[in-house]
């Protein structure tokens, strides 16, 4: 979400907003009562009151831990026919305090457009979707919302879809085009941190009365090579006259005066593919569940060094009694192997989780979401247990125990002086986190969440976070977070 600046001059756009808004619920509602359609408008309040003493990364005895509220607030509209399907959403994703409050000027500009996006069935099983949305697909390991930020994760992108419930079989063809604005009359550098181009396919079968389903993901992500930064000298000669104390000119001299000025380089031809091919397979059988997934990576990062990385992963779980739920998992994400520091000039063994939902997948610390995201890494594995009780309809509670550790022993180091290696040797283990949750739901659109979190790191989670080893505090973490979605009307309720 980008920040924006808004004085009084700009309030008067808010409001034609907030109207035009207005105008378009009004006719919707309207057109809904002659037409076979449904039209809905709801609300997310979502709040999280948070303790971080380590959450994100971990911290040593100058940094202080301390209590935040962030949250935030989404406005949705729903509309849908047979032909047409289309949303429309706002979002306030906030700190508490990050605007001031004694003025109408707002210094961050908190609100902002989340989804926009429409619909059309061509018949009954294809169809096309255009605009900014959410992309989830299966877990969300590849692409998700990111809903455990405040901001969620949107793309601008254009859909084919295709499905046939009958056959049990549904699919995504995806691309997008991403530019700065305004658009420019040619080719230009695009310096955001996005992707240039990006295009999937997704396929999903389901066998045996969907006990059973497979999947395929398909992903190419285009990067422009980063803007370069570079310096230019040049000198000119000035000429300085040399006087006596009459002010007569008595000889000459020449003095030279250099210049430098910064000098960046764009290459907006220049790209780099990456491209991510895998799938998922699960089976539900009675009260087992078995889930597994794996994904290669090759191409070239936006550098222009080769990739050639690989993930895989799986979980089993069991319910053992009837409110009682027991699961095992592992996964391993390929990484760096510092220690070759000349094949690592051409290669990368990094695997990169691209646009995900990180948030569970490794701890809801969220100490390894960066990590796995980066592509520039030396991997890690999770093996992990979980029990999950359902002590009522109401109540849920989840206790997860896992086991981090790198999947390459070695750690790139600065070079302060001649001889020093740029790299480091250490121990995988990078330590436990055990995470505490409970779930609480009163009515059905509202959702208490509470959990305690803490990690126990190691000397090499230390130097992963350029800590000295024994220097790290105590990482916890804890929040208690609120959810209410209700729903303001719906043409099939009057």
């Amino acid at each position: 979400m980008r920040d924006k600046i808004i004085d009084r001059h700009s309030m008067p756009h808010m409001n034609n907003l907030i109207k035009s808004t207005v105008i378009l619920v009004i006719l919707l509602s309207s057109f809904s009562e002659n037409v076979n359609a449904q039209f809905t408008i709801s609300a997310e309040f979502r709040p999280r009151m948070e303790y971080r003493d380590g959450y994100g990364k971990l911290r040593d005895s100058s940094q202080t831990p301390y209590l935040d509220i962030l949250g935030r607030n989404r406005l949705l509209f729903y509309y849908k026919n047979d032909k047409f399907m289309a949303k429309f959403s706002l979002q306030h994703a906030y700190v508490y305090g990050e605007n001031n409050y004694s003025s109408d000027t707002i210094t961050r500009n908190t609100i902002n457009v989340y989804e926009a996006w429409f619909k059309y069935n061509f018949t009954k099983g294809i169809a096309t979707k255009i605009g900014r949305m959410e992309l989830y697909y299966d877990d969300g390991r590849l692409l998700g919302n990111s809903n455990w930020s405040p901001k969620g994760a949107t793309h601008d992108v254009v859909l084919i879809q295709w499905e046939s419930v009958k056959e049990g079989f549904r699919g995504d063809l995806g691309f997008a085009i991403n530019n700065t604005a305004p658009a420019s009359n040619f080719l230009a550098s695009y310096p955001l941190k996005n992707y240039k181009y990006m295009g999937y396919l997704y396929e999903q079968k389901k066998f045996f009365k969907d006990n059973l389903t497979f999947s395929v993901l398909a992903i190419l992500d285009v990067f422009q090579k980063p803007n370069s930064t570079g310096k230019s000298t040049s000198t000119r000669y000035d000429t300085l006259y040399v006087t006596n104390t009459n002010h007569d000119t008595i000889g000459t001299t020449i003095i030279p005066i250099t210049t430098t000025s910064t000098i960046i380089t764009s290459y907006p031809t220049q790209l780099y593919g990456r491209f991510t091919f895998g799938g998922t397979g699960t089976f539900v059988y009675k009260n087992l569940k078995v889930f597994a997934t794996g994904y290669y990576q090759a191409g070239h990062l936006s550098d222009g060094r080769n990739i050639s990385a690989g993930f895989y992963g799986g979980y089993v779980s069991y319910r053992v009694l009837k409110p009682l739920t027991l699961l095992i998992g592992y996964e391993r994400l390929s990484g760096n192997d510092y220690s070759d520091a000349e094949g690592l000039k051409t290669k990368s063994t990094s695997f990169s989780t691209l646009y995900p939902t990180s948030h569970g997948f490794y701890g809801y610390m969220d100490l390894f979401s960066n990590h796995t995201i980066s592509g520039n890494s030396a991997g890690l594995s999770d093996l992990y247990c979980r029990a999950t009780l359902a002590i009522t309809s109401e109540i849920s509670l989840e206790a997860t125990c896992r086991l981090f550790g790198l999947t390459r022993g070695y750690l790139p180091a600065t070079v302060k002086k001649a001889g020093d290696l740029p790299y480091l040797a250490v121990n995988r283990n990078l330590g436990p986190e055990f995470d505490l949750m409970g779930v609480y739901k009163p009515f059905p659109n509202f959702e208490v969440n509470a959990a305690y979190c803490f990690f126990l790191p190691t000397p090499t989670m230390e130097q992963l976070n350029s800590l000295k080893p024994g220097t790290s505090k105590w990482a916890q973490y804890a929040y208690v977070m609120l959810t209410w979605k209700p729903t303001f009307f719906n043409s099939d309720k009057r």
